[in-house]
């Protein structure tokens, strides 16, 4: 039986391989439900055969029972006191919201978008996928890499890294995702004792960035779509000089 530090640190060595192969090769898919599916299956598939039961790989998690919610405590690397997190029940109706949602994740679209707007649009995508949060384990590394694919399609570079440099950055990412998640959360939660809990968490890291706002510094335009920017912003003709009335000349 491994100890609870040797499986955190067989998961790391297995997915952070995977990550890399699949960075190399990503998935060719249409950024439906499909290739959000098959982007956590490549992440996690080897642990099932390495004793981690609980994962299944590729499958969305069952429904919550009706009347109770989907919560997780975190504990951060630098915050002393825990905070809860709300997700969606993952019912019939949340299946449907996530297909809805997925419709904007589309390419041709995004990168039509100009690096503020893209940003907060791939910021807010990422806050109500996260919402949704459709598999049991690794949805925080499923959509990184998710949303890093869209970006990279996209014509934008989205730097997830820059969050893992120092326990500071990390908790800084996490709780700006955290925040955006319980501001959807906070309004459809079925248990009160769950409400209150959601409502500390927000008060007590509501000085912090949101999502979309702390992406701002990760994103950038890749060379050739900023190339490609520059050269129909000069092939766009300056408007015509407009003549001095004659009126005005004394």
């Amino acid at each position: 039986m491994l100890t609870k530090d040797e499986r955190q640190a067989l998961e790391a060595n297995r997915t952070f391989k995977r990550t890399a192969e699949l960075r190399a090769q990503p998935v060719k898919g249409k950024f439906d439900a499909a290739h959000l599916k098959e982007v956590n299956r490549r992440l996690f598939q080897d642990l099932p055969g390495l004793g981690f039961d609980d994962v299944t790989p590729g499958q969305f998690r069952p429904a919550t029972p009706a009347g109770f919610d989907h919560i997780k405590k975190r504990q951060l690397e630098t915050v002393r006191e825990p905070s809860v997190v709300a997700y969606s029940p993952m019912d019939k109706a949340t299946l449907k919201q996530l297909d809805k949602l997925l419709e904007r994740a589309d390419p041709a679209a995004l990168s039509q978008l100009d690096t503020e707007a893209f940003t907060k649009e791939i910021g807010k995508l990422y806050s109500e996928l996260d919402y949704v949060h459709p598999f049991n384990d690794g949805n925080s590394r499923t959509l990184r890499e998710f949303t890093r694919q869209l970006a990279e399609e996209s014509g934008y570079k989205l730097d997830w890294d820059r969050f893992n440099t120092s326990p500071d950055a990390r908790d800084m990412l996490y709780i700006a995702r955290d925040l955006s998640v319980n501001d959807i959360a906070v309004k459809q939660v079925r248990q009160e004792g769950t409400r209150r809990d959601v409502y500390f968490t927000l008060d007590t890291y509501g000085a912090n960035h949101e999502l979309p706002e702390l992406l701002k510094g990760a994103i950038t335009p890749s060379p050739e779509l900023a190339k490609l920017r520059e050269q129909n912003r000069q092939a766009v003709p300056p408007p015509p000089k407009r003549e001095r009335s004659r009126s005005m000349d004394v």
